[in-house]
């Protein structure tokens, strides 16, 4: 064949390539932890859902992330973790406000140093304040794949109260771009 300066080139077909041993094999890729958002209007029983998963015996790692409204504008966030049964408690501090108004980066790294600090866990839950536009939060975790991040959104799950459910539907799931997720 001709290259493009004119040379020519042979090639042979039966000519293959050989093959180099590898000394060690290649690791393994690390196992992503899921990540699923939990949202609902306010009072709608999110925080019921995660205390009935919390206390279950499933023999899960879990990390539950809360992100509600606290007395007047001040927003806490806690951690909860369940561990065969036993529930731990702690605060958890995120810097510049909620996750959902958050840069991007700095929640999905708050997660991150989270598991860098506690261990890894089998599976993270976020739940977030009645106000969140879950789509927000839900893009803190659309994150190219080569970055090797070690958490992934599973999915998300709006709570909606069976009692108020259809007074409340038109409010929050139009208001708040709720349908959208649902």
């Amino acid at each position: 064949t001709s290259g493009m300066d004119g040379v020519v080139m042979e090639e042979e077909d039966d000519d293959c390539p050989e093959l180099v041993p590898i000394a060690a094999q290649p690791a393994p890729p690390a196992r992503q932890i899921p990540v699923t958002i939990i949202t609902g209007y306010l009072g709608a029983g999110k925080t019921t859902l995660l205390n009935y998963i919390l206390t279950e015996q499933h023999h899960k790692r879990i990390a539950v992330i809360l992100n509600e409204f606290g007395e007047g504008s001040a927003l806490e966030k806690s951690l909860a973790v369940s561990q065969a049964g036993e529930l731990y408690e702690e605060w958890l501090e995120l810097r510049n406000g909620c996750l959902c108004c958050s840069v991007k980066d700095n929640g999905f790294k708050a997660i991150e140093n989270l598991m860098e600090k506690k261990g890894k866990f089998d599976y993270i839950l976020l739940e977030t304040t009645g106000l969140a536009d879950p789509g927000a939060v839900a893009s803190m975790f659309w994150v190219d794949s080569e970055l090797g991040s070690d958490i992934y959104l599973d999915g998300i799950v709006t709570v909606i109260d069976a009692k108020y459910g259809l007074q409340v539907c038109g409010k929050w799931l139009f208001g708040f771009k709720g349908l959208s997720h649902v």
